[in-house]
């Protein structure tokens, strides 16, 4: 659940007079051992083998190893746009629920080819098809964040306290549409609109998870420094919520 290395990010580790890197592992947990392999290559394809098989995914990998990367600039969390907070958010539904990353795949595919229908219909009959399948995938990751946000926020709250102990934080999570609205309805309702934007206004891929102090958004009353604590401590939360042996799978209604 990430972006792809870039091919020059690549070539910083490759030897010179070499086309890939080879990175071998073992992961011990839940009582057995995994032999783990990733290949890269200087264009950033990548080759992944996992217990002696090749073929796998990098996302099969990414789940057996869930890591979260601390830096100076992982404050765009707080204040870079809501996309990195819906990532905050999928990181944690893809570690939780088995099924996360491929509903989130198929979704951001079908809305890629609904954006570009929008630019050759003229009439909401014509994109209905896309709509049929978008629609039960956007109510299901909108549930799994939404659980998984409930399910972490105790976690959060108290790490949060712990490094900011003067404010009284706030979490809430927006789901990208009107709480009150049918999405399919809604899509219908809006056509007209998205085809002169030439792109879906409303959905799963606008969500927000919104952190506020003491009522005010984050970014807005904090300092630099204080958002990095706040960065540090919504990161700490999430592996201690990984970590707890009684986690269970995201409930999603059918």
């Amino acid at each position: 659940m990430g972006a792809r290395f870039a091919a020059w990010q690549a070539g910083r580790v490759i030897r010179h007079d070499q086309p890939e890197f080879v990175l071998h592992g073992r992961i011990e947990g839940s009582g057995r051992e995994l032999s783990v392999g990733l290949s890269k290559s200087r264009q950033g394809d990548s080759k992944v083998r996992i217990d002696g098989s090749d073929g796998h995914k990098v996302a099969e990998l990414a789940q057996l190893l869930p890591m979260q990367l601390i830096t100076p600039e992982g404050f765009t969390l707080l204040n870079g746009g809501p996309k990195y907070r819906r990532a905050f958010l999928d990181w944690g539904c893809f570690h939780n629920e088995p099924g996360f990353f491929t509903a989130w795949s198929n979704l951001k595919r079908l809305l890629k080819q609904r954006n570009a229908a929008l630019r050759q219909v003229s009439r909401y009959a014509q994109i209905r098809a896309w709509d049929q399948e978008l629609i039960p995938l956007a109510e299901r990751i909108s549930e799994w964040r939404a659980a998984y946000s409930d399910a972490i926020a105790a976690d959060i709250t108290a790490t949060c306290a712990q490094f900011l102990p003067e404010f009284a934080l706030s979490f809430s999570f927006q789901r990208g549409w009107d709480k009150e609205s049918d999405y399919g309805e809604l899509l219908e309702r809006q056509f007209e609109r998205d085809r002169a934007l030439t792109y879906t206004a409303v959905g799963p891929h606008k969500a927000d998870f919104r952190i506020r102090a003491e009522g005010t958004p984050v970014e807005d009353l904090l300092s630099r420094g204080q958002l990095k604590l706040l960065m540090c401590a919504l990161r700490l939360a999430q592996g201690e919520f990984l970590t707890r042996p009684e986690r269970a799978a995201l409930p999603v209604s059918d």
